[in-house]
């Protein structure tokens, strides 16, 4: 998805180009472990933030190159991101693959963390509320940003995205408070419960268009 900067208060959203690979990456990295699927993934190495990195690299690295990662920045400094996937997106634009074989290598030999990505990339997906449905993989903001402009800006670029192609976004959730934001929010319906490695996932979903928030809606 290309959208050109947009402005909302002092903080400005865009789509995130593979050159921000590295300011994304220290972003996701420092609060990764904030996220239920991830904090299990990582285990008992959820403090070693050169692990962080590797696994902030590999969410972030394929969705970037196909156009597929928002963020917002104040004073030209990333303060949040927003993953998200379309089910036609091709995440291999160079010919490259998601995931490549020195990814995998960085974790071979450290036992847990080993078997927990294995399961991660093999055990069954939780699935869309329908086939079209744009994923929201994940949003993240800074916590001196939350409450404010940052994450609103970029779900309304996700709004527009789904409007104009009369798709439905949704998300997976561990989080009570992303669970809560998306439904009192932004509209959003619960349309599954699962319990995923004693993790509970909440699965949300738009109207198909979203409704389209005005500007004094959430704030």
């Amino acid at each position: 998805m290309e959208t050109r900067l947009r402005q909302f208060g002092e903080v400005e959203t865009s789509t995130l180009t593979y050159d921000d690979l590295g300011c994304a990456i220290e972003v996701l990295a420092r609060h990764v472990d904030e996220i239920p699927l991830y904090r299990w993934l990582l285990g008992e190495h959820i403090s070693d933030i050169d692990l962080r990195k590797w696994l902030a690299e590999i969410l972030v690295r394929p969705l970037l190159k196909a156009g597929c990662v928002l963020g917002s920045r104040r004073d030209g400094r990333l303060v949040g991101l927003l993953l998200f996937q379309p089910h036609d997106a091709d995440l291999s634009p160079d010919g490259e693959p998601p995931l490549v074989p020195a990814d995998v290598t960085r974790v071979a030999t450290m036992p847990g963390l080993r078997e927990r990505f294995t399961e991660l990339l093999t055990s069954s997906q939780l699935a869309p509320p329908v086939d079209d449905a744009v994923s929201l993989r994940l949003a993240l903001v800074l916590p001196e940003e939350r409450g404010g402009r940052a994450l609103i800006g970029m779900m309304r670029e996700i709004e527009r995205f789904c409007t104009a192609a009369s798709r439905p976004y949704y998300a997976w959730t561990g989080s009570e408070t992303l669970r809560r934001y998306y439904t009192e929010v932004w509209g959003a319906n619960e349309f599954a419960v699962e319990d995923w490695n004693g993790i509970t996932m909440y699965g949300l979903v738009s109207d198909r268009p979203p409704r389209r928030r005005t500007e004094s809606g959430p704030a």
